[in-house]
């Protein structure tokens, strides 16, 4: 009851603390003071006003709260262990022109505070819940992103900041963040990218955009993850890293988020990675270390995100379904990720009279580096058998999972999804998993 009491408390200070998602409209206003309850597009409504004046004056400001209750109902020793957490999102975005400064800058800050728990460490390589991974625990508010947006023209942009890992991903790809659309880590980023990708990290891009769309992006970042700190020390203590992604866009008409495109991209980060590999283990107990990993070595990554529009209602521009999928290949060497593969199925109101309602249903594989699977498979059986006192084999295997969500758009501003996940376990001595869980957002 108490984590209950104080997400209460979380969600009256965000409502009053007000910081923005950059999607939001500047059209939020107006007819939204008047509207009924249920037809408004924030709980809260206007805010007296309040809400739509400070978009006229170049401050857009949004808060949400999500709260997620899930469990492993088979395949654990915990399949009795329910756990509940919530996720108070503030975000604020800055216009530079209608404050007085300059055309064409953009400032956003997203700050997230974490009570509750999760199901993460009971589902093994690929996390369930991937929106509670950050911050990384409960009971912490932290500033995630805090970026400058300078559009040169109406195509391209440099970007400079903090970067949330998972908003960059959204704004380019429509994932969803964890809150909207699939649950699962892998289902929402390519996961492969994690050896070189932190969930929040210092960069500086170049972006183009087609229409409102991001069509591709160039630069360098800081590959050591800063999601709870301000990331300045120190800066690129361990060397830069580099990434580029450019859009493919399929079929005509205007850009938009529905679009069909095919997108490719790579990472390279100089930072010196341990190689998890046989030849490089040294043993030195009078270290007092143990155990180590002698070899080390840059990394790279190269990724594909496809979407592609397979059906539209022609009576009904809400209503479509979307094949989606992402892929990786990685060194496989500084990388204990070899490569990764999903492929999923996207309805948007797939009910009649349900327009803003979204159904999706996934499977994703993870493969795992032999070297790091025959290097770790085996130090993991020699502990078991320690411990056990009799002989026990404990082999590293690569993860594949399945998920299927419905989202039920309630009102404007409160949206309830049911998910369930079956998700493969890395070590042999474990069982596959079944998730299951039940998802609310509200909009205030």
């Amino acid at each position: 009851m108490w984590i209950l009491r104080r997400s209460v408390v979380l969600m009256a200070v965000a409502c009053l603390l007000a910081p923005v998602d950059t999607g939001t409209a500047l059209a939020v206003g107006g007819s939204e003071a008047g509207a009924r309850h249920e037809d408004r597009t924030h709980l809260l409504g206007d805010w007296g006003g309040s809400r739509s004046w400070l978009a006229a004056h170049g401050i857009i400001v949004d808060v949400k709260a999500t709260q997620f209750y899930q469990g492993v109902v088979d395949g654990s020793a915990s399949t009795d262990d329910w756990q509940y957490g919530v996720k108070g999102d503030y975000f604020l975005t800055l216009l530079g022109e209608k404050l007085g400064l300059w055309k064409g800058l953009i400032v956003n800050v997203h700050a997230e505070t974490r009570a509750g728990e999760d199901v993460n460490a009971l589902t093994g390589f690929s996390p369930a819940n991937a929106n509670l991974l950050m911050p990384d625990s409960g009971g912490v508010t932290a500033v995630t992103q805090a970026i400058a947006i300078q559009m040169l023209g109406n195509e391209f942009a440099l970007l400079g900041g903090k970067l949330n890992a998972f908003d960059f991903v959204d704004m380019v790809f429509h994932t969803g963040r964890g809150v909207d659309g699939f649950m699962n880590t892998s289902m929402m980023l390519p996961l492969g990218l994690g050896g070189t990708l932190g969930l929040g990290l210092p960069l500086g891009f170049v972006v183009k955009f087609k229409d409102k769309e991001v069509q591709g992006f160039a630069g360098a970042y800081d590959p050591n993850s800063c999601s709870t700190y301000t990331c300045l020390d120190p800066l690129l203590g361990d060397g830069p890293a580099y990434a580029a992604m450019w859009k493919f866009f399929h079929g005509g008409g205007e850009v938009g988020p529905r679009s069909s495109y095919s997108s490719f991209g790579g990472t390279y980060s100089t930072k010196e990675y341990t190689v998890v590999d046989r030849s490089s283990i040294f043993v030195n107990p009078g270290s007092g270390q143990g155990l180590s990993f002698t070899d080390t070595q840059p990394s790279w990554s190269v990724f594909s995100v496809l979407n592609y529009r397979l059906w539209a209602d022609a009576s009904n521009p809400n209503r479509d379904l979307a094949f989606k999928g992402m892929y990786t290949v990685t060194d496989g060497e500084a990388n204990p990720v070899k490569w990764t593969a999903t492929a999923a199925l996207e309805v948007n109101s797939p009910l009649p009279g349900r327009d803003r309602d979204a159904f999706g249903v996934g499977y994703f594989h993870n493969e795992l580096a032999s070297r790091f699977k025959n290097t770790v498979g085996p130090l993991l059986s020699i502990a078991a058998t320690l411990k056990n006192r009799t002989r026990t084999r404990i082999a590293i295997e690569d993860t594949d999972g399945f998920e299927a969500y419905y989202k039920a758009q309630v009102t404007p501003w409160f949206a309830v999804t049911g998910d369930v996940q079956l998700i493969t376990e890395t070590l042999s001595s474990e069982d596959t998993k079944t998730v299951a869980g039940v998802r609310g957002k509200v909009d205030f």
